[in-house]
Parts: C-alpha cells; structure tokens; sequence
C-alpha cells in the first residue's frame, strides 16, 4: 500500500516537472489569456469616438471618467451606455475571415449600417446572421461574426447616448426661475425661494437636487411644432444660462431643451420632484 501511493507521488512530481518545463519553454502562460480579440485595444485606452450613421454623426471624447459629446453640441453623454458599447472591442471570436475572401454586399458591409471609429480604429456594422442573431462586423480587412449586443445603443440615436438627466452634477447651479417661482442661493450658499411663507431649505435643495439626479424615462428629437406651457430658466454659477421648455404635465411631464433639440419624458407624479416645491 505505502509502495503505491508513493508510485503515485512520484508519477504527479514527474508530471509537474513535465509541465513546468513546457511552460518555461515554449512560453505558454497560466490563467486565461484571450487571442482572438477583434481589436488589441482595451476600453479603458479609448479617448474619442465618432459614430457615423445614415442620420446621424456623432463625436465624443472622454475627459476623466466622463464622456461628453463633442459632436453635434457639446453636453455629457451617458458614461455607462458609451462603456457598453465601446466593449466591442474586447469581443473575441473565431468566426472571422478576410474581406478578401467574401462579398461584402450580402453581408451589410459594403454599405454599413453604422460605422464608429474608437481612437483611430474603424468598426463597421453590417448585416445580421440568419442563425443566432449575430451580426457581421468588419475591422481593418477582417470580418467577425458577434452577438448582435452593441449597434442597438447606436440605433436608439443621440436620446440613447445622451446624459439622461437635465442638468449632470458636473453643471454648477446658482437659480432656478419657475412660472410664479424663483430659487436662489442666499449669501451662506442654502437655497431660498421668492414665495411668501416659509419654505424649508431641505426642500429647496432637494428639489434642486431632482434637476441633477433624476434620470429620464426616455429622451426623444424635440417637438418644435407644439407650443410650450411655459419657460424655465437655469442660471448657472458661470453667468451663463440655459432655457427648458415644459411641454406638458399629463399623462406624461415632458421638459424640452431646444438648444439641444432634445425633450425629457417623465412620469406624470414628477412634475413634483421638478417643478413644486410643494409635496
């Protein structure tokens, strides 16, 4: 008994040996060590990316941990929605072939889709696969076959890539005016409104708060042909000002930003986290 258990130690220190040898020898690496990525680039290396489409053409660049579009104004962009979608260049696949090889016109290639270029890498959408709803994608002179899990945020148009919130924490508020309202900071840095009575700062600043935090349940293209039930003036910290249209209260509050051609859709219940400071 004791003779074969140490014939089996003997036999797994050989192998270990064995192993240690090749692994010295030929370089191979413990852990896992992805090779067929579609790029060599890593998310955290990309600093800008432009996104070309039939409709549309975007540019955004990070500063920090922050995306901001660059390109057709400039205001934040939705930090988590641009990580997503800049994930596609960690993608691995083995279903690739040179474009050499193939006709791109069946596949959507010859005229993508959509068409993003992070740094200076160029990433084209093309067609989907009739089998396992993955789409053909070409880098350089390469064609990939992945999930279909990106184009989607571009498809959804700047209201899916935009910051959804009104007005970022990274925006400095200093007013607000209101239709029969208007908040201000007094000399100690607390919120106070015009209106008679008295206002607790806790609301003041909370509402204000609403501005910067509450996300949107959606953001559509504005509406210039409906006419506004009333402006909202924010002024900011640096002199400047920025002018919200409210559009309407039900059945749903839409809040529009007509220098960013943009609306904020809400539930109806927020037209009291936004526009009242009354709960």
């Amino acid at each position: 008994m004791l003779s074969r258990r140490w014939l089996i130690n003997f036999l797994l220190l050989v192998l270990i040996v064995i192993f240690t040898y090749i692994g010295n020898r030929y370089g191979v690496k413990i852990g896992y060590q992805p090779e067929n990525s579609i790029t060599n680039l890593k998310p955290e290396d990309i600093q800008t990316v432009a996104i070309q489409t039939a409709d549309s053409n975007f540019a955004l660049a990070r500063k920090g941990s922050q995306w901001y579009f660059e390109k057709p104004f400039r205001w934040p962009a939705n930090s988590i929605t641009l990580e997503r979608l800049i994930s596609i260049v960690n993608n691995e696949t083995e279903s690739k072939l040179t474009a050499a090889e193939i006709d791109l016109g069946p596949l959507g290639l010859q005229f993508p889709g959509a068409i993003m270029t992070v740094n200076n890498t160029r990433i084209l959408f093309g067609a989907t696969n009739n089998i396992g709803k993955r789409r053909y994608i070409m880098v350089g002179s390469t064609v990939f076959l992945l999930p279909d899990l990106h184009l989607h945020f571009i498809t959804q148009g700047i209201g899916g890539l935009v910051d959804r919130r009104l007005l970022p924490r990274s925006i400095s508020i200093n007013s607000l005016k209101l239709a029969g309202l208007s908040l201000g900071k007094n000399e100690d840095g607390e919120w106070q409104s015009d209106t008679s009575g008295n206002v607790e700062v806790d609301r003041l600043t909370q509402l204000i708060d609403n501005w910067q935090t509450l996300d949107a349940g959606s953001i559509k293209i504005y509406n210039k042909n409906e006419i506004p039930l009333q402006k909202i003036i924010v002024g900011l910290e640096d002199g400047s000002e920025i002018e919200f249209y409210l559009m309407s209260i039900k059945p749903e509050l839409i809040i529009a930003r007509p220098d960013l051609g943009l609306q904020y859709h809400f539930g109806e219940k927020q037209y009291y986290d936004f526009l009242s400071i009354t709960q």
